[in-house]
């Protein structure tokens, strides 16, 4: 391990070396960075801070977009693995399948503040709330940037835009003519294969399908051995898109996936001790979507959009619940003609989901409300940016209004104004409001979770309770009032510097308040039932901070470095279970340090450095990631790399409780990837 450390440091030692050396530098291929201006520094396009394209230098929010060769080149298998480049956004791998994701705390398997898209399509769980990553797993090389805001999205996506928006945006098929063959083997990553072809739809349109399966090895258990978490996974699709005249643009696009886990749980149950059974389950997850876009390009600048999709989810897993629904999204947009100082832009949306819930009689779940039911949305944005000084100020006002079946009306929103000192300084700071609406777990299920036992002296010592969720009709909408500010400046020719701020304001935040025992069963057992309410408050701040120098035309060096503080204060513990313990489960500090180093015209190599700081809630201690890649481009259609990750340690641990009996530490990952075009 020893000389795995001198070889990074010294691969750091050489880049900085050749980044200085004038004689290397004069000779280096490629596009000269002095003649780079800040709107190119800061150049990739981005659509999801206003709906509009428009560039990082001109956004007046935190915004990080990933292009495909920051994909490429990181080494990633999974949009995951590549989200760890983000500042700001906290990567942790729970076991082989799973993944915890969240952007400014709040962390968990399943972040519930946190909104994600496909090409417009919502992947946020409405049952559970959050984000099932394990089947986001789009083949990488079809993706075109992934675009990463840090902050309240809800003005323009909506309810559970609360910390942040991950839109995942893939090429167009015109971009992706041709054959794409890919094969991945090595020792987690057991084998994925991955082949599509694109072709021409007469003269005017285009189309791929694409085919992917995985394989990957299961991690290390912390009381040694498999933590038997494998799974594997296949999916395919299509994507088409036409160019029916001058003004009319059309995209046609579909998945379908089917994928096979496994993983450990404690059952609970009340009839012997040690009152619960190890068992290995099993999670089947299966669906498809098929997405429509129209654009059409009107007179001047302005366009209408319409966007709908039909998506159908079905996750069985054998220890809790078999769930299907299916959901129709159509949405409207049209962007007015510049008028004077004023660029309007307005959207209507609705949604309609069937969900039909089977519950598992090995965790005794109940419903409430009927497990064939329905749920609506409607909502309507509007959003004006006002120039008040030409190429000098510029304020951005909007507010979402929508309506939900939990909660009814809701408003989000927000006002933005962003200063142009100088062509090389840019600042902007805004204020927002969002909401995280209730998930059918808070209101309509009542779940037996684990069984517990009193020691002695205790007058209920040895007898079991039985802690149960139970429904909360009541429970409200999360609330968060955000304050931010960012400063972003070109520091020299070939440098940028880019810092956001915040200050969240959260009211109302979800709580697991302990209920009045029942003693109905007593003395065979009780019952602690725990309602969800809204007792729960708190602040979180932090500054992100990138730092990004293009030393040479073939040599890239990014430093990324993230800060946060989170405060929150509940009922105490006689009255709420673990109310503030989402303090304790996302790092306070962040450090990913990133050289891309084009070493000839054929071969690469890429070196990450990350840092992650304690998680002290589940006793993990704080890491440091090494990941390496090495490729070397065979000719013009055949690529082979040598890829390294988690090079410092044979394993470690990255989140969930060490109690939790599906808790895993990661293993160190060397694979070798080909990928042919033809």
């Amino acid at each position: 391990m020893q000389a795995v450390r001198c070889l990074l440091a010294g691969t750091a030692a050489a880049c900085l070396v050749l980044a200085l050396h004038p004689a290397c530098a004069a000779d280096a291929p490629g596009v000269n960075p002095l003649e780079l201006s800040p709107e190119e520094l800061f150049g990739a396009t981005v659509t999801s801070v206003s709906k509009t394209p428009s560039s990082v230098w001109d956004s007046p929010a935190a915004v990080t977009v990933l292009t495909q060769d920051d994909i490429h080149r990181s080494g990633a298998t999974s949009i995951p693995e590549a989200l760890r480049l983000v500042p700001g956004v906290d990567v942790a791998r729970t076991n082989a399948d799973g993944w915890a994701i969240g952007i400014r705390g709040f962390n968990g398997p399943l972040d519930n503040k946190l909104l994600v898209l496909i090409d417009g399509r919502e992947v946020y769980d409405h049952l559970f709330s959050g984000v099932y990553w394990d089947i986001q797993d789009l083949p990488l090389e079809d993706i075109e940037r992934i675009e990463v805001v840090r902050g309240p999205g809800a003005t323009l996506w909506g309810a559970n835009a609360v910390n942040g928006v991950i839109n995942i945006i893939t090429k167009d098929a015109s971009e992706t003519q041709g054959g794409l063959a890919s094969a991945i083997a090595g020792n987690q990553e057991h084998f994925t294969g991955t082949g599509q072809y694109g072709g021409k739809i007469g003269d005017s349109g285009y189309y791929r399908v694409y085919g992917k399966f995985l394989d990957h090895g299961e991690e290390a258990s912390l009381a040694g051995g498999s933590a038997e978490d494998g799974y594997q996974a296949w999916r395919g699709g299509f994507r088409s898109d036409w160019n029916l005249d001058v003004a009319d643009k059309l995209t046609v696009q579909g998945d379908l996936y089917k994928s096979g886990e496994s993983y450990l749980r404690d059952v609970a149950n009340i009839t012997a001790a040690p009152f619960f059974t190890r068992q290995l389950g099993s999670i089947e997850p299966d669906g498809g979507n098929l997405l429509a876009r129209w654009t059409r390009n009107l007179a001047g600048d302005s366009q209408l959009q319409w966007l709908t999709y039909v998506d159908y989810t079905h996750r069985d897993d054998v220890l809790v619940l078999d769930d299907r629904r299916t959901s129709f999204d159509t949405e409207a947009q049209y962007d007015f003609p510049t008028m004077g100082k004023h660029k309007v832009i307005t959207g209507l949306r609705f949604r309609y989901s069937h969900e039909d819930i089977s519950p598992n009689t090995v965790t005794n779940v109940v419903l409430s409300a009927p497990p064939d039911h329905d749920e609506q949305l409607y909502s309507a944005f509007i959003q004006d940016q006002i120039t008040l000084v030409p190429k000098t100020w510029t304020l951005t006002l909007g507010s979402k209004f929508e309506h939900n079946d939990f909660t009814g009306f809701e408003i989000e929103p927000s006002a933005r104004l962003q200063w142009f000192p100088d062509p090389t300084h840019t600042l902007w700071t805004s204020v927002s409001r969002a909401v995280r609406t209730p998930s059918e777990v808070e209101e309509d299920l009542r779940l037996f979770t684990s069984t517990i036992t009193l020691p002695p002296p205790n007058p209920f010592a040895g007898i079991p309770i039985a802690v149960t969720t139970v429904p909360s009709p009541n429970f409200d909408a999360e609330d968060v009032v955000a304050y931010e500010a960012g400063y972003r400046q070109r520091l020299t020719q070939d440098a940028s510097l880019d810092i956001a701020t915040f200050y969240n304001d959260y009211s109302k935040l979800e709580t697991l308040s302990i209920d009045a025992p029942d003693f109905s069963n007593f003395p065979a057992s009780i019952t602690l039932p725990i309602s969800f309410t809204n007792d729960t408050h708190g602040q979180t701040y932090g500054v992100e901070t990138t730092l990004e120098w293009q030393a040479r035309p073939d040599l890239k060096l990014v430093a990324n470095h993230t800060f946060l503080k989170m405060t929150l204060e509940g009922p105490p513990a006689a009255q709420a279970a673990g109310a503030e313990v989402a303090e304790k489960q996302s790092p306070e500090s962040q450090l990913n340090l990133q050289a891309r180093w084009d070493v000839t015209d054929r071969f690469q190599w890429d070196n990450t450095l990350y840092h992650v700081s304690e998680l002290s809630n589940f006793k993990v201690d704080g890491y440091w990631r090494a990941d390496t890649r090495l490729g070397w481009k065979v000719n013009q259609g055949i690529e082979a790399e040598l890829i390294g990750q988690n090079l410092f340690n044979a394993k470690h641990r990255e989140f969930t409780a060490p109690a939790d009996p599906s808790a895993a530490e990661i293993r160190r990952s060397v694979f070798a990837r080909l990928t042919c075009r033809f």
